[in-house]
């Protein structure tokens, strides 16, 4: 990460320059004071889904991302039998499960290795952070002629909208890979900024102090005139389409039950602070209320993982003990409260670190031919270990995973049809997952 200053002001970038704000870029409908992702772009005939998931294993999906590149070497997948040149200043610990071992910087994580899954063969040939990101959480390779979406998107067009709550939800915000691509902007996440923040309250639920609920149903009254006029002269499916976005966003701002979902107050200090009073901490307990009452997809993101400088510091200082304990509280939660087989949950990033160490700056540079992903709830079995890297983790040793199988494994959990096609605006057909499989050794 680098700090650089735009307008006066500093900001984190990853190595390619992008900043947070490049995370928190949502569109707006200032029609009823708030603010929904391109809610009056979603001109292509985008109802509401109504298709129903067969027999999901999970009733939702929370992904961590490490934005940036975690080292495997130095959290997952450690060497401590490698040369100097590989293996990195941190210890490996024992976990609670015999036989597998984690960095002595994941502490708590060690503790309910039970309850995941480690897959440390994933690999995938692109090492670029953009590129790299797009292709992770969308399970396509990317083209600069096509975006393809994010599982969320794909989610929401899928599954629809339960509980008038957003299907898509993303902390702080959708960020390059968490757009709805070419399926259209009304299925990209509802961005609701950073909860660990002092005062927080999510965004574009509450009506602004000029608008109250009188004012807000007269101006829903005369938009159902407006476009009931245009509906009689012109009976168009893209106009009723809007239209049902419109109704979902006063659902929205009207539901109480919304409301509730968002609002950490109602949870105990004691809970919050188990958690931890970052982002990773706060947004996965917001999470796991989210999917809870009716959200189907989150994503929670956090930079500073592009550790090419001070990479043993930065992770021991910065970036493993907020993971750790937010990763180890969610996990322990959703098991006390019996909903951890109802939820997926997954950390991972874009790609890994490089095996060798680059002396020169004391860090790891980017690496994608092996990395981890770690997978729990919906039925999968924790306390495993699923495929290997080589003795310097470099490439995988045996049972490789692509990003495609992890794509086909979260469409298959939540009951989405991975072989369904969507076709793009130039007619070309797409399925959802190309060449993947369920993994199915997750599942023991």
């Amino acid at each position: 990460m680098f700090n650089v200053k735009l307008n006066g002001a500093l900001r984190s970038t990853d190595c390619e320059g992008i900043t947070r704000r490049d995370m928190l870029k949502v569109g707006g409908l200032g029609l009823f004071g708030l603010s929904l992702p391109g809610l009056l772009q979603a001109r292509a005939a985008q109802a509401v889904a109504k298709v129903k998931a067969d027999n999901p294993k999970v009733e939702g999906v929370i992904v961590l991302w490490c934005q940036g590149g975690p080292s495997h070497l130095d959290t997952f997948d450690m060497k401590p039998d490698a040369s100097s040149e590989y293996r990195g200043e941190f210890q490996p610990i024992e976990t609670n499960v015999s036989g597998i071992q984690i960095s002595e910087h994941l502490p708590k994580t060690a503790q309910v290795m039970d309850k995941f899954a480690i897959i440390r063969s994933l690999h995938s040939p692109i090492a670029a952070h953009q590129q790299a990101t797009d292709y992770m959480l969308t399970g396509y390779r990317p083209l600069p002629t096509l975006k393809y979406p994010s599982y969320g998107a794909v989610v929401a067009k899928e599954l629809g909208v339960r509980e008038n709550l957003p299907p898509y939800v993303a902390m702080p915000g959708p960020g390059r890979g968490g757009q709805a691509g070419f399926i259209g902007a009304g299925y990209s996440a509802f961005a609701i900024g950073n909860p660990s923040g002092r005062n927080y309250r999510v965004p574009n639920i509450t009506l602004r102090p000029d608008v109250d609920h009188p004012r807000l149903a007269r101006r829903r009254s005369f938009l159902t005139k407006s476009n009931k006029r245009f509906i009689e002269g012109m009976p168009d499916d893209n106009i009723r389409s809007v239209d049902k976005f419109y109704e979902q966003a006063y659902d929205l701002v009207t539901s109480e039950h919304a409301k509730k979902a968002f609002d950490l107050s109602q949870e105990p200090d004691s809970l919050r602070e188990k958690y931890g009073r970052h982002i990773y901490g706060q947004g996965a307990l917001l999470a796991r209320r989210m999917i809870e009452a009716g959200v189907r997809f989150v994503l929670i993101s956090s930079g500073g993982w592009d550790t090419h400088r001070n990479n043993w510091d930065s992770l021991k200082t910065r970036q493993l003990p907020p993971i750790d304990q937010a990763w180890s509280a969610l996990l322990a939660d959703l098991d006390d409260r019996g909903t951890l087989d109802k939820t997926m949950v997954l950390m991972l990033g874009e790609f890994g670190r490089t095996p060798k160490i680059n002396t020169t700056r004391g860090g790891r540079d980017h690496w994608s031919r092996c990395r981890f992903v770690n997978i729990a709830g919906g039925g999968v079995q924790g306390g495993q270990v699923i495929g290997s890297s080589d003795a310097t983790g470099g490439v995988p040793a045996d049972n490789p995973i692509t990003i495609e199988d992890v794509a086909t494994t979260v469409y298959d959990a939540l009951g989405v049809d991975y072989k369904k096609q969507y076709i793009t605006p130039t007619g070309r057909p797409i399925r959802l997952a190309m060449n993947g499989r369920v993994i199915d050794e997750l599942y023991g």
